[in-house]
């Protein structure tokens, strides 16, 4: 998630910067847009009783599908701003390649003409998960039922930390450029 949140400040200033439309609501939008995604997890939490487990990653059947939801919903607002549109098809779309390179057991890239799950983690053993099912099978073989532990079991998490860095990074220059944006 904070990788997410750094990426969609980022996203926001680049498309600030490079259309020249300079506003926090703007990048605002960038942050929203990278964490729109997710919403999807609460919907499975209230389905679920508020219970975390093994099998979380079904979250990502409702609004982790980067055709309707990225390039449709991207088209679809930018019938009203074309800029916003851009910053949702960025955002969302870089939510999706995080997920896929670090987050579960895949993304429905090509829903809803193929169902397919497609993962690049290095946890799984197959980079194309046919269905559900399938996707099932391997988090109960290879997933860790405790995967909400902060730690892991390690006295630091590293990755944890580096997306908290790089977080911290993205805000550090984000400020720096708004400060020097007031003196200009």
């Amino acid at each position: 998630m904070y990788i997410d949140i750094a990426v969609g400040l980022v996203i926001g200033f680049a498309v600030s910067f490079f259309t020249g439309e300079a506003s926090l609501s703007l990048i605002a939008f960038g942050v929203f847009a990278t964490l729109v995604p997710d919403l999807d997890f609460l919907v499975w939490l209230a389905r679920n009783k508020w219970q975390i487990g093994r099998f979380s990653h079904e979250h990502r059947d409702i609004f982790h599908l980067p055709l309707p939801v990225g390039i449709g919903g991207g088209a679809l607002i930018a019938f009203l701003d074309p800029i916003l549109g851009l910053v949702w098809c960025l955002g969302t779309l870089a939510h999706f390649v995080h997920d896929t390179l670090d987050g579960g057991w895949g993304i429905q890239w090509f829903f809803p003409v193929y169902r397919g799950y497609f993962t690049l983690v290095p946890y799984s053993p197959k980079r194309y998960i046919r269905d559900r099912e399938e996707q099932r099978e391997l988090a109960i073989i290879h997933g860790t039922p405790h995967w909400t532990d902060w730690n892991h079991g390690a006295s630091w998490n590293v990755k944890f930390l580096t997306q908290l860095g790089v977080l911290g990074i993205v805000l550090i220059v984000f400020v720096i450029l708004f400060l020097v944006s007031l003196w200009a």
